[in-house]
């Protein structure tokens, strides 16, 4: 699964664990992992509002990035978590 024309990013691969026997590690911002997923948007603000309305917990406020040194440009983004526990990122190129 690839939704990006803007941006090399690699594939994701969806799985379902249908052991119960699953060892569930929990993740946060700080751990080195490829437990974060990132959803680029186009209203970011609406996404935080209706996720904030909905008691989703977001583990941050948003957040600027500038990596146009990069060639990637200006972003803002949050973090959250998602049913399981895995972090995901929601970004808006600015």
């Amino acid at each position: 699964m690839n939704g990006s024309k803007n941006v090399e990013v690699p594939l994701v691969e969806l799985i379902q664990f249908v052991d119960h026997a699953v060892n569930k590690a929990q993740s946060d911002l700080f751990t080195t992992s490829v437990l974060e997923l990132c959803f680029y948007t186009d209203d970011i603000d609406a996404i935080y509002k209706n996720l904030i309305e909905k008691n989703i917990g977001c583990l941050s406020e948003f957040q600027y990035f500038d990596f146009s040194s990069q060639g990637f440009g200006k972003s803002k983004a949050f973090y959250f978590k998602d049913p399981d526990g895995i972090i995901l990122e929601m970004m808006q190129p600015l």
